[in-house]
């Protein structure tokens, strides 16, 4: 914003806005044209960019809600066919907790956690249930695992996208051709032209901070929370 500032006001000092008086209408027009582009664009990117974050939260709520089905449901069994189910959920919460945001943040692969869910699965399948209603709450269990593992696979499917590169460029030049043509609107005074500068400076460029930090649901100012896998570790037994 300061720079921006102080750039247009040397311009102004020196004159540079006298060149344009005549052309005033024209630089509005294309401003406005140009303006409208960017919106159209930005108002696009910024509903898919949300409706992803929104998704990769209720990919951690569906898939973590279906685990601690998984604990509270495996109640009936007895502790030495229980425990194991409940100790590779737990662990496998726990390695969510630790390094599956951080990595998928980077874009890397998840192979620590892909080995601790097939744990959970391998728990349940080889888990020997014995007596009917044991049976009956095995096959129980069955069905949540396969709910878990299709949560989780959504989860990580919508986490690994992102802003196509050329929509983004296309948003920032956009942006930035707006502040440029802004310096050669030809403003009558210099303190308004300062202050219109600063402003349009400083819509923009939350606007990208906005874009690019939703991006991302894994790291910046607005991220996703990993407190309903914490949940999973502490309050479930």
């Amino acid at each position: 914003m300061a720079a921006a500032a102080a750039t247009y006001a040397v311009l102004h000092l020196a004159g540079f806005h006298r060149l344009f008086i005549d052309d005033a209408e024209g630089i509005g027009a294309l401003l406005q044209i140009i303006g409208t582009l960017y919106s159209v664009v930005y108002a696009f990117a910024t509903y898919v960019i949300w409706g992803q974050f929104a998704a990769v939260e209720n990919g951690i709520l569906k898939e973590s809600g279906a685990l601690k089905d998984l604990i509270l449901f495996s109640r009936p069994l007895k502790e030495s066919t229980r425990d194991p189910i409940v100790r590779a959920v737990r662990t496998y919460a726990r390695g969510v907790v630790e390094s599956e945001w951080e990595t998928l943040s980077r874009g890397d692969d998840i192979e620590r956690t892909d080995r601790l869910f097939s744990e959970i699965i391998s728990s349940v399948t080889g888990a020997k249930p014995e007596g009917e209603s044991e049976r009956s709450v095995h096959d129980r269990l069955l069905e949540i695992t396969n709910q878990a593992s299709a949560y989780r696979d959504e989860r990580i499917a919508i986490s690994v996208k992102r802003i196509p590169r050329t929509l983004l460029l296309f948003v920032t030049v956009t942006a930035l051709t707006i502040l440029f043509l802004l310096f050669f609107y030809p403003f009558h005074n210099l303190a308004l032209g300062v202050v219109s500068v600063a402003i349009v400076t400083m819509l923009l460029f939350f606007a990208n901070f906005v874009l690019t930090d939703l991006d991302n649901p894994f790291e910046g100012t607005w991220n996703v929370d990993s407190k309903p896998f914490s949940d999973l570790i502490t309050k479930y037994r």
